[in-house]
């Protein structure tokens, strides 16, 4: 695969890394756990040629429910706010994992309609 089109899509809202679908299955218990562990047994994304990265660059493309990723950013914000008390500032930033998560349900919505 050519670079741009693997950057164009993988910067689309509903391709998410190995590395976040792992940081975020932590957080998140029930349905939409079982969801994401088997979205991490899709194969990625071809990567080019001369790409760098290991497998935790891989990139998946999600094809989850707007239920299941309201519950995934719900958990995220609990799990940000349980870290926060537990941790003070030297707490895991979930921030930008769920604004991403925010923008695949977004992307949900407007290609829904």
């Amino acid at each position: 695969m050519d670079w741009d089109t693997y950057k164009e899509l993988s910067h689309s809202p509903d391709y998410f890394t190995r590395w976040a679908l792992d940081k975020t299955s932590p957080h998140v218990t029930g349905e939409p756990r079982k969801r994401l562990d088997r979205c991490k047994l899709q194969v990625p994304l071809e990567k080019p040629s001369d790409h760098k990265g290991g497998p935790e660059t891989d990139v998946i493309r999600l094809d989850l429910s707007g239920e299941c990723v309201r519950s995934i950013v719900a958990a995220l914000v609990d799990a940000r706010v349980k870290l926060k008390l537990e941790e003070g500032s030297s707490q895991t930033n979930l921030g930008t994992l769920i604004k991403s998560w925010e923008e695949y349900e977004q992307w949900l919505i407007n290609h829904s309609v």
